[in-house]
């Protein structure tokens, strides 16, 4: 049986391309003893990817030339040499850009579906989900009353930073691209405002945060946080969590407005969610059951494709496009 992979082929240059890299096919090989062959039906879409296809040096390996694309998945067990995972089990893991992965089970995760589908558990049960669960509550900290503003609030995590904000008596606040994307902040999702940055943002700002900003949870980066610092308030806090506007460019773009910190004696701090892996369980316990509540919701966006449609798939993440964690559905889970 043929598994077919997509390889990193070179350094990308701005934003990554099909030329950048290589589709491969190759025999799948026997078991060994512990391991177990998972057929993938979703890989992760997620613009912090990117980061890791540059040289140098990060809080994690980066990937070297000729390396499957490494990126989160989810899909169904369908043969096993190891007792903790039988056939027919579905889990979530980092197996890569590929039809099929082999696992010694320990980058693997059981995905309850009773509790909710595969789908959720890459998306709000996922890295997603605990992404925002740490950084807005670890990290920023919100008090009831508080004002919360979530940069790049319709994606993945920033729809679940919102929810959570509310769920601790906090306001949330969302940016987003699009009136739309806005209406399913406040309609579906329950925040307290939403603004178009594409329209007036400080003005959008103003109008929605009349006692300043407490927390701002930022996604994106850029010029679009240098504007919402102007509205910080006393000993608020910055969580930086992401910069998708600056993924792409080696031109990257430092905060001018960064004295607002001295003034408001303001915090701005980052975080790696892979720092409180033995709190994953307790989180999803939280998450899990505000689910069950009404309180919290989870969308994703599905796209289908095979493996070497991967880099369409991602373009279309970074034009501002999607609403909700992107996910691709591989030809295994189309049927």
């Amino acid at each position: 049986m043929k598994n077919t992979q997509l390889r990193l082929g070179r350094r990308p240059q701005g934003e990554a391309t099909m030329e950048d890299f290589e589709v491969t096919s190759e025999d799948i090989p026997d078991l060994g003893p512990g391991e177990v062959l998972v057929q993938n039906h979703y890989i992760s879409i997620d613009p912090s990817s990117r980061t890791h296809w540059n040289d140098g040096q990060s809080y994690r390996a980066m990937m070297q030339i000729g390396e499957i694309v490494d990126v989160g998945t989810g899909g169904e067990v369908i043969a096993s040499n190891n007792p903790d995972f039988a056939v027919g089990d579905m889990v979530t893991g980092g197996l890569g850009i590929q039809e099929y992965g082999i696992s010694d089970g320990t980058n693997l995760q059981k995905a309850d579906l009773s509790l909710a589908p595969l789908t959720s558990w890459m998306g709000g049960l996922g890295i997603t989900g605990l992404t925002a669960y740490f950084g807005l509550l670890d990290v920023g900290k919100p008090q009831p009353g508080e004002t919360v503003v979530v940069t790049g609030a319709a994606g993945a995590v920033g729809m679940i930073v919102g929810q959570i904000a509310r769920i601790k008596g906090a306001r949330a606040v969302g940016i987003a691209g699009s009136d739309e994307k806005c209406r399913f902040l406040t309609e579906e999702l329950g925040f307290d405002g939403a603004v178009n940055y594409k329209d007036d943002l400080y003005g959008g700002l103003r109008e929605c945060t009349p006692k300043r900003i407490d927390v701002i949870f930022d996604n994106i980066g850029g010029p679009m946080l240098d504007t919402i610092m102007r509205r910080l308030a006393l000993r608020s806090r910055i969580v930086i969590s992401g910069a998708t506007s600056q993924y792409n460019t080696d031109d990257i773009y430092g905060p001018k407005n960064y004295l607002a910190l001295a003034t408001m004696r303001a915090r701005m701090e980052g975080f790696i969610i892979f720092d409180y892996t033995d709190q994953y369980q307790k989180a999803r316990e939280d998450m899990a059951g505000w689910m069950k509540e009404g309180k919290l919701k989870f969308r994703e966006n599905l796209m289908d494709g095979r493996v070497e449609d991967y880099p369409a798939v991602l373009h279309s993440l970074y034009e501002g496009s999607n609403t909700g964690k992107m996910l691709m559905r591989l030809p295994a889970a189309q049927a």
